[in-house]
């Protein structure tokens, strides 16, 4: 099984959360199945309950949606979640999706999933006089 760090986050009690998008792509994971790819991180890691999020990030086309950019556990039973109001945003329909999801879900103790937005950040533009001395 493939599985990068950041397609996983766990809350230290039984919990981990992962998306999809990442876990499910054909270039993962193709042979394996969502079921046995949840049997695996439950033998693996000791979790009893996995919450799968449809997608992550808009445009993280370098991880394909690891969990680690779109939320992450502060403590057991709260969720910090990336977020946008701005309705135009790519990204806001996935934040919506995502917040509708694990606010309706319990985690392994059985407690209801707390989600707070953390608002993401607006593109920064610059011309390439402004780029100057800036590396990647």
């Amino acid at each position: 099984m493939v599985l990068e760090g950041g397609s996983i986050h766990v809350d230290g009690e039984g919990t981990c959360l992962t998306t999809e998008e990442c876990l499910l792509n054909k270039n993962r994971n193709p042979h394996l199945t969502k079921n046995q790819i949840e049997d695996e991180l439950k033998a693996y890691l000791g979790v009893k309950k996995v919450i799968w999020l449809p997608r992550g990030l808009y445009g993280d086309d370098d991880t394909n949606g690891h969990i680690d950019n779109m939320c992450c556990f502060v403590r057991p039973g709260v969720v910090l979640l990336s977020w946008t109001d701005d309705k135009t945003d790519p990204q806001y329909e996935r934040s919506e999706e995502a917040y509708s999801l694990l606010s309706s879900v319990t985690d392994a103790k059985g407690r209801k999933i707390e989600v707070i937005k953390l608002h993401v950040p607006d593109p920064l533009y610059m011309t390439e006089k402004e780029a100057a001395g800036v590396f990647q």
